[in-house]
């Protein structure tokens, strides 16, 4: 809210290499502040790379992100150089279709379990250590992960953002598919229930 409460929070990573190349994290600039900012880091993505057609970013829909929802739409959002992703309309959702992502309990815990799959494969590599000081204190809590007590995971939650993001992306962008497959195929195998046969029949 930029009141000095919870961090908002921007990460950007490079594909396909899953490296941290940027991240911004302030707690009193207002929303419409925040998006400028966006905008500006896109931009900049936009001249360094003489094209916006790589750049792709999204934001949260759900609580606070309502209201960037609503500075988006004012700011323009022709004005903030790549591609909105949004996640997809399921089969039966019956909720109105707003743009950028919905964190739920379930989205949650898949991008979490991606993520600690990603950073145990070096697949993911991390620059800030402001990001590496939120993940050492970010713990399973129940079915899901959070940060200690005292600590934040502001920065977590936009990373996971963006490899929802990314888990978007890779139905469109053969690279993208190709090394998410890649890294889901890493992830622990649990092997079956032992069997144990008898020679007796009674």
């Amino acid at each position: 809210m930029g009141t000095g409460g919870d961090y908002a929070a921007i990460q950007v990573v490079e594909l396909p290499t899953y490296q941290q190349v940027g991240e911004w994290r302030h707690n009193t600039t207002a929303i419409p502040g925040q998006i400028r900012i966006l905008a500006d880091v896109c931009k900049y993505l936009s001249d360094s790379m003489k094209t916006d057609s790589n750049i792709y970013w999204s934001v949260e829909n759900n609580g606070i992100g309502e209201a960037c929802l609503l500075v988006i739409n004012d700011f323009g959002e022709e004005n903030i150089p790549g591609l909105f992703i949004s996640e997809p309309i399921r089969k039966g959702h019956v909720r109105k279709f707003r743009k950028g992502f919905n964190t739920t309990h379930s989205s949650k815990t898949t991008a979490c379990a991606r993520l600690k799959t990603m950073l145990e494969n070096d697949k993911l590599t991390v620059q800030s250590k402001a990001l590496i000081s939120e993940l050492k204190a970010y713990v399973a809590a129940g079915s899901s992960f959070q940060a200690k007590p005292g600590h934040t995971d502001d920065l977590i939650s936009a990373l996971l953002l963006t490899l929802r993001i990314m888990s978007v992306m890779k139905d469109w962008d053969p690279t993208v598919y190709n090394t998410f497959n890649q890294i889901d195929h890493e992830e622990d195998y649990e092997m079956p229930m032992p069997i144990f046969v008898s020679s007796s029949y009674w």
